[in-house]
């Protein structure tokens, strides 16, 4: 019964790995970048627009975010929180402008 079940469960985990994972080489995802910081994600909207291709790009690997380098992580997070950052300043000015502040 243990054998059946060990051979089971072995048969479910190779499964999982799917053809895609097999074949990834990783072309296509960029390190090379530098640590910014969210002060430098809101004041520059170029180089957040591209950190966010890059963060597509690692996002759509399916590899582990445990896997990926600390600076493609600390930066996407960055990116992320600049974005929404901005969107409430906006949302801020917007209300304020409405209130006659």
């Amino acid at each position: 019964m243990r054998a059946t079940n060990f051979i089971f469960v072995t048969l479910v985990a190779l499964s999982a790995c799917s053809p895609s994972e097999k074949t990834q080489t990783g072309e296509g995802l960029r390190s090379d970048i530098p640590l910014r910081s969210v002060d430098f994600f809101m004041k520059n909207d170029a180089d957040r627009t591209e950190m966010e291709a890059v963060c597509t790009a690692w996002k759509g690997s399916q590899r582990p975010i445990t896997s990926w380098p600390a600076v493609v992580t600390e930066n996407c997070n960055n990116a992320d929180t600049a974005k929404y950052q901005l969107i409430q300043k906006r949302e801020r000015e917007k209300f304020k402008k409405q209130m006659g502040i």
